[in-house]
């Protein structure tokens, strides 16, 4: 199958999740009185066109799941990730039901799909690239959306949101493709600096090339300048502190294991060149934020950023401690959350109403369970497990640069709610698909 096809579907994907006023509602459809988005439908197209054309290959799949150690199989956590998250819908209460069946529809079923479509059909790195080059045009876009009402003063509450809702959610989605973009940006400045013998010598005798050329240079770091300028803008601090942590992570790769490394030297004109450009552009961007989040970050009175995410932490905290087993069930945290709040603080909460806990652990424990919980973790930590696979070099490389941008949205997690969301959803599973794939013999 050509992964191109997939690409497209990646920045169709994107243009209804957040564009709903248009695409929804001219994209959205019932069968048999069952919404479904344009996304869903083609997700779920796309898995049974290739079940009919690849129906031997996944028998043959089939056959080989239950030889070996399934517990070492990605294979067996996502399908359990899935059953407890079926169990959960059933013990939502009988009037909110239909929106935990659509939870995990939309957040759960159709994204996990999508996984085992990349996963499945990732041949070499140019399949990968082409895909993870796609979520970064699509971040491009909503980028400059942002950087538009930047410019313009259309923000809420002093933050650029791009097409979404709230800053935070801008903040998920374009800060795995900055550090896609930035890393790959780094990696081609070494193409300037090579002597034409070198990538001659390259070309010929790598079993499997790590294209790479001055146009990527200016492509990725143009993608990396722009998405960069917006997340700063989005002043999501969650986001900078995944960010911070994929930048060592990815560093002591860089150091330490990468045969890539260069000498003091090299490095010092890189970090010359980024710091140049980062100063140029917070040069221009901090004297517009405003500074009142950062100065409360450490008050926890006041109705202050702060004080709301203990607010809320102490809530879920309560209600974990009630639903240790079974949590509450797929998207009953506000309705929780209304109803206990003032109970659990002892006063009215600042905030009446709240989506998420502000935190994907305890998001993914109240929702699907502490089996959820534990299921989620393991797949996880078998991402990070990746990076001690025996691949080539290059695909290493790019192995690396995923599980940096996962770091991203598991740092973010600690003080927000990625993943819990349709479209953060698919790029979870996108960013899974990709690593599982090239880590295939």
């Amino acid at each position: 199958m050509d992964i191109t096809f997939i690409a497209i579907f990646v920045a169709w994907a994107v243009l209804v999740f957040h564009y709903p006023r248009f695409f929804t509602i001219l994209l959205s459809f019932e069968f048999y009185g069952i919404p479904f988005t344009f996304v869903e439908w083609l997700t779920y197209a796309t898995a049974f066109a290739l079940l009919i054309v690849y129906r031997k290959r996944a028998l043959k799949w089939f056959d080989e799941f239950f030889e070996g150690n399934i517990f070492r199989k990605i294979e067996f956590w996502v399908f359990a990730f899935f059953v407890v998250n079926v169990v959960s819908v059933f013990i939502v209460p009988l009037e909110f039901r239909n929106q935990a069946l659509g939870i995990l529809k939309g957040w759960i079923f159709a994204p996990i799909v999508y996984f085992f479509i990349v996963k499945g059909f990732i041949k070499n790195l140019a399949d990968a690239r082409r895909l993870l080059d796609a979520y970064l045009g699509s971040a491009v876009v909503l980028s400059v959306i942002g950087i538009y009402q930047y410019m313009h003063g259309i923000l809420i509450d002093n933050r650029v949101t791009a097409l979404f809702t709230s800053a935070n959610y801008l903040a998920f989605f374009i800060a795995p493709a900055f550090v896609y973009a930035a890393i790959l940006a780094w990696q081609n400045i070494r193409v300037i600096e090579m002597p034409w013998w070198k990538k001659v010598f390259i070309k010929l005798f790598r079993k499997e090339v790590d294209e790479t050329n001055t146009a990527f240079f200016f492509a990725y770091l143009g993608c990396a300048l722009i998405t960069g300028f917006a997340l700063t803008a989005t002043n999501s601090y969650g986001a900078f502190i995944g960010v911070i942590f994929a930048a060592i992570l990815y560093s002591i790769y860089h150091y330490c294991f990468s045969p890539w490394r260069q000498n003091l030297h090299s490095s010092v004109q890189r970090i010359v060149i980024f710091t140049v450009l980062l100063v140029a552009f917070l040069g221009l961007l901090v004297p517009k934020l405003d500074a009142w989040k950062f100065n409360t970050l450490f008050t926890f009175k006041d109705g202050t950023s702060s004080a709301i995410r203990l607010e809320t932490w102490q809530v879920a905290g309560d209600l974990i401690a009630k639903n240790p087993v079974m949590g509450i069930g797929l998207g009953q945290f506000q309705n929780e959350y209304s109803a206990h709040a003032e109970e659990t603080l002892g006063r009215a909460p600042v905030r009446t109403s709240m989506l998420h806990p502000h935190n994907v652990f305890m998001t993914t424990w109240l929702y699907s369970g502490i089996i959820g919980l534990f299921v989620f973790l393991a797949i996880l930590f078998q991402v990070f497990m990746l990076l001690r696979n025996k691949n080539s070099d290059v695909r290493r490389r790019l192995i690396v640069v995923l599980a940096a941008m996962m770091l991203v949205i598991v740092m973010h997690g600690f003080v927000d709610t990625p993943f819990w969301k349709n479209d953060l959803a698919m790029q979870f599973w996108l960013i899974a698909g990709c690593a599982f794939g090239l880590s295939k013999k």
